[in-house]
């Protein structure tokens, strides 16, 4: 596909993800076939996205001589993943939004990495990535169509193995989920042979998936919704957190709901 030849103000899709420990941008100029690859970044920063996010956008944009107001709109994927990550990316896209006045659109992180390989497949997809410790999101799909036959949820390794047998001897397995937790997922393949492991390269989606997902989503003036799935760690721990600063836990758990509701 031929490259438009200039690019004009409010031009550009910027597409940010920091659900885990990669951080990336991806920039696409409108074409006849949806948005092109202009360019994008990528840094494995986990817990330092406020370092790189803003600046590294500012450096992109700067070697086409560009600023802020060539972009368009902004994409984000919203989750599930890291709360951390999740947070700063997302007040990254609201501020230059709010400033630029842009729409908005979420990406929704485990339909997007199962659409890297999922078209080129043919049976159950499942995608796991790391929630924390011995739990991982999960969503399930089929292939070629990429159709959800089972939702996302956060599950143990155990329910997630249980999960997956419902849908037969033979899978594709996919995500950072098997990564963390390679042990369990490596006796869980070598007693189901018909379980397949996807490549690594799989794990983060690549920039073009991240502006075809930006295409297909619905741009507005609202608010993108993080998804969490989990409670984060702090509200997980809140009665010892509390404890620890002489709160009474009852009343701790009280004015958390008081700030959800404000």
């Amino acid at each position: 596909m031929a490259a438009p030849k200039t690019i004009t103000p409010h031009d550009l899709t910027l597409v940010l993800a920091g659900a885990e420990e990669r951080l990336q941008l991806a920039l696409g100029q409108p074409g006849p076939d949806g948005d092109w690859l202009l360019a994008s970044r990528q840094w494995t920063v986990p817990g330092q996205s406020v370092r790189f996010l803003v600046p590294g956008l500012q450096s992109v944009l700067a070697e086409f001589g560009l600023t802020t107001k060539a972009l368009a709109r902004i994409a984000c994927v919203r989750g599930p993943g890291s709360f951390t990550g999740l947070r700063l990316v997302l007040a990254a896209a609201e501020g230059l939004a709010a400033g630029l006045s842009l729409p908005l659109a979420g990406i929704d992180y485990l339909p997007l990495l199962a659409s890297g390989p999922g078209p080129l497949l043919d049976g159950p997809l499942h995608v796991l990535t790391y929630a924390r410790r011995g739990l991982v999101y999960m969503q399930s799909f089929r292939c070629p169509d990429l159709a959800e036959i089972a939702p996302l949820d956060a599950l143990s390794l155990e329910q997630a193995a249980s999960r997956m047998a419902e849908f037969g001897e033979k899978a594709y397995l996919m995500g950072t989920g098997l990564r963390k937790n390679a042990p369990f997922f490596e006796e869980l393949t070598g007693a189901n042979p018909g379980y397949v492991l996807l490549n690594t390269a799989f794990d983060n989606p690549a920039p073009e998936r991240l502006l075809a997902a930006a295409d297909l989503a619905e741009f507005s003036s609202e608010s993108i919704d993080p998804v969490y799935v989990r409670p984060s760690d702090a509200e997980a721990n809140l009665d010892q957190i509390a404890a620890k600063r002489g709160l009474n836990p009852d009343e701790a758990r009280r004015k958390l709901e008081a700030l959800r509701q404000a």
